[in-house]
């Protein structure tokens, strides 16, 4: 029981901070569009995906639960959760 609280909490952690916590917003879009204009300029393209955790929150959980609990099932759980509570959210807040 334990475990699968830490897992929610990682995942409504992951995207609070990728989603929903406005006042890092601006700093973290000008770190991701520095970092994408070094990879362009230096022609590695192949690293972009390492930004995903700064701006995914399925990815951020995944890689936080990885290295929180060592366990790569924990992991994917820890996503799936981060999926369906974004998802859930989103639906939620949707205005017609």
């Amino acid at each position: 029981m334990e475990t699968l609280l830490n897992l929610i909490g990682i995942a409504l952690f992951a995207n609070w901070l990728t989603h929903w916590f406005t006042p890092i917003t601006p700093y973290r879009d000008k770190l991701i569009q520095k970092a994408v204009n070094m990879m362009v300029k230096g022609n590695i393209l192949w690293a972009q995906p390492l930004l995903l955790p700064f701006t995914c929150a399925k990815c951020l959980a995944f890689w936080a639960t990885l290295i929180y609990t060592h366990n790569f099932f924990y992991a994917l759980v820890g996503s799936l959760f981060a999926q369906c509570i974004y998802w859930l959210i989103k639906k939620t807040n949707y205005v017609e």
